[in-house]
């Protein structure tokens, strides 16, 4: 497959990738997710500052759904966008590196070590190297 660079240079595509979202190309599906996640928070302020104004204006109930219904749809975009950079870069999106500093503060003091997967992973290789290794050690 042909990375985006190649098949657009100098053209940025959302999530790095020429619109084909179902297949990352990698190497720049990192940077170009940090630079959707800076465009999401800026959209994202304006939202929530429109729906700020809009509960003190004292508009009615199908006026706010509508504004509620687009930030709902907002999330959705994030979530999409997470989904694709994690197909391609699952260790950039643990490291949590494409958040502020406080986000990621608050993510380790939440609980959150995305090292604690790495000893999930060691113990299903673990298991997985033992029976390889009992298997070919003793035909």
């Amino acid at each position: 497959m042909l990375s985006c660079y190649r098949l657009c240079p100098g053209l940025y595509m959302s999530a790095g990738i020429c619109g084909d979202h179902n297949h990352p190309t990698g190497l720049n599906v990192a940077l170009a997710f940090d630079m959707d996640y800076a465009r999401w928070l800026e959209e994202h302020q304006r939202l929530v500052n429109d729906l700020r104004s809009m509960v003190n204006s004292q508009l009615g109930d199908a006026e706010l759904r509508i504004l509620v219904d687009g930030i709902m749809s907002h999330y959705d975009e994030i979530f999409r966008l997470k989904g694709i950079a994690a197909k391609s870069d699952v260790f950039h999106m643990l490291s949590g590196m494409w958040k502020t500093p406080a986000e990621r503060c608050f993510m380790w003091l939440g609980g959150f070590h995305s090292s604690e997967l790495l000893k999930v992973i060691n113990q299903q290789l673990m298991g997985i190297c033992n029976n390889l290794c009992r298997k070919y050690r003793f035909p």
